[in-house]
């Protein structure tokens, strides 16, 4: 129905200064704008902004700087304007009819990256209906664009006005579909992944491009592919991990940005899913981002809307490597007595400590017990090795073997409830689960 990508490839990036926010603040919001810009392909040529009480209502930057930005954008011959900010579609007409060339602003462009780095069904579904919700009431704007290329033929009054409530119609129709087919992607992960609430898990969160990938691959010992972009992870990433004995499920998830559009949280929240069920958050830090507690804060916005905030939290401070002499200024930002731990994903420096925090985190969940089984039982003796570590072993005289294990507790639990049941010949099944 309508193309995500724009035509422009030469930007003008133009924000608004509010009294309450700081130089260094807008300037870093117009840095980022410029690095998500070149993510969706599109070369930023300048930067404009005006301090302002609060955004103008009708074309969010006041009417001379309106001009302004004008005049520059047909010296330099920029194609579009992309604003850092969500506007409204109102904002966006008037601004489009005023610049006399497309309009972006900051949701769109990240609509571009999510919709161009969707790989699964699930992530492109999610992307789609987040892309249709947005255009949904900006129909009208998108019928102003086919009037200028047809030269107004059909477009206005009646005939333009009954085919905008046909592609509204249409539209929620497409959302209504996608949504459902979501529900039942969902339906399906949820039966084909029940085996793992059976184990602890963890997952990596954190703002976009603080290196959760990396930190995953050493972790992990895997190979996901670590880009130095923005949204390099869409789609959470799974892999069985161990430290020492202990099993553990380890995700990586999508990355936040500061600004991230609502409807793009609500439509990926599936995704989102494996933090919600996790025993415990990896909050993964760039210690040398000279804006580390704003992305903090934006990273607890998201997880607030997940209903999540208050999970067990372990903040990983990555890139020390990075930081020569300088001391970060992380410490204010940590909530007080959580864990923390300086890493450096690169060089694998201060992992091993990060997985004595892990195990620390899951020390209650853990446990020792004797279990004394006959040798005939190899499948049960395979399962009782399964549970974790085995302290010792004792063979005894009468053919059966005494295991001392150390293990998760509701793995030790279950055992001895089936091992009761199978002794007992209510349990046919000596799968042990």
């Amino acid at each position: 129905m309508f193309e995500t990508k724009p035509p422009a490839e030469k930007a003008i990036l133009v924000g608004v200064q509010t009294p309450d926010m700081p130089d260094w603040e807008l300037e870093y919001s117009l840095d980022e704008l410029v690095a998500l810009a070149d993510t969706a392909g599109i070369k930023t040529l300048d930067k404009a902004w005006q301090k302002r009480e609060h955004p103008h209502p009708g074309t969010y930057i006041g009417k001379g700087k309106v001009e302004e930005v004008k005049l520059l954008r047909e010296e330099l011959g920029a194609d579009v304007v992309i604003f850092d900010a969500e506007l409204s579609p109102a904002q966006i007409k008037n601004l489009e009819k005023d610049l006399g060339v497309q309009v972006m602003d900051r949701a769109d462009i990240i609509l571009i990256i999510f919709y161009e780095r969707a790989k699964t069904r699930e992530a492109k579904l999610q992307v789609e209906v987040a892309r249709l919700k947005y255009f949904l009431p900006r129909m009208k704007r998108l019928w102003t664009h086919l009037e200028r290329q047809v030269g107004g033929v059909g477009v206005r009054g009646g005939m333009g006005e009954k085919q905008i409530e046909i592609d509204r119609r249409i539209v929620k129709k497409k959302i209504g579909k996608y949504e459902a087919d979501l529900r039942e992607i969902e339906k399906q992960r949820q039966r084909r992944n029940s085996w793992r609430r059976e184990m602890f898990s963890v997952a990596l969160i954190g703002y976009t491009n603080v290196g959760k990938s990396s930190l995953f691959n050493r972790l992990s010992a895997a190979e996901v592919k670590v880009e130095d972009r923005l949204f390099a992870t869409l789609d959470s990433t799974v892999r069985e991990i161990y430290i020492k004995t202990h099993k553990f499920l380890l995700t990586d998830t999508v990355g936040f940005v500061r600004k991230l559009p609502h409807h793009l949280v609500a439509s990926f929240r599936s995704t989102l899913e494996e933090a919600r069920e996790a025993d415990v958050l990896l909050h993964v830090v760039d210690v040398t981002s000279p804006v580390l507690g704003e992305q903090m804060a934006a990273v607890d916005e998201v997880m607030e809307q997940l209903e999540i905030k208050d999970r067990p939290t372990i903040y990983v401070l990555n890139k020390i490597d990075l930081l020569g002499d300088r001391e970060p200024e992380v410490w204010k930002y940590i909530p007080e007595k959580a864990p923390y731990v300086m890493v450096s994903a690169h060089s694998g420096e201060n992992i091993d400590m990060l997985e004595e925090l892990i195990l620390e985190t899951f020390a209650d969940a853990f446990t020792e017990t004797t279990v004394v089984l006959p040798l005939s039982e190899s499948r049960w003796v395979s399962l009782a090795y399964d549970l974790g570590q085995v302290l010792s072993e004792e063979y005894l005289s009468d053919n059966r073997v005494k295991l001392r294990c150390y293990g998760p507790k509701k793995d030790i639990e279950r055992f001895r409830k089936n091992w009761k049941a199978h002794q007992q010949g209510q349990l046919a099944d000596v799968s042990g689960s």
